[in-house]
């Protein structure tokens, strides 16, 4: 996602402790935390409403089949499916050869 390496997260952390404070630092990670919590919790709760919506509506065969995942696509058997024949190989095209004169 991000890509910081360790001489960026040490100019960030220096950066903070300037402007922030060394006193406030802590104050504002445990604040975070707590956001970062509250985010993982509320994509918990969106899962699972889903999960449960589905579940409840019989749409399991409507999630596997979005899922790519688990579906494998075999080209031929969709074209035999639809009867598309496929296309004719046409030769390459032949080009003049240039004489250096």
């Amino acid at each position: 996602m991000l890509d910081f390496g360790f001489p960026e997260l040490l100019v960030i952390i220096a950066l903070a402790v300037l402007v922030v404070g060394p006193n406030e630092i802590p104050k504002i990670m445990v604040g975070l935390g707590r956001i970062v919590r509250r985010l993982q919790y509320v994509r918990f709760a969106m899962t699972q409403q889903f999960d449960d919506f589905m579940r409840e509506h019989d749409l399991e065969d409507i999630r596997k089949s979005v899922n790519f995942e688990e579906k494998r696509f075999d080209e031929a058997a969709a074209d035999d499916e639809y009867d598309i024949a496929p296309a004719p190989e046409q030769a390459p095209e032949e080009t003049p050869e240039v004489k250096d004169e």
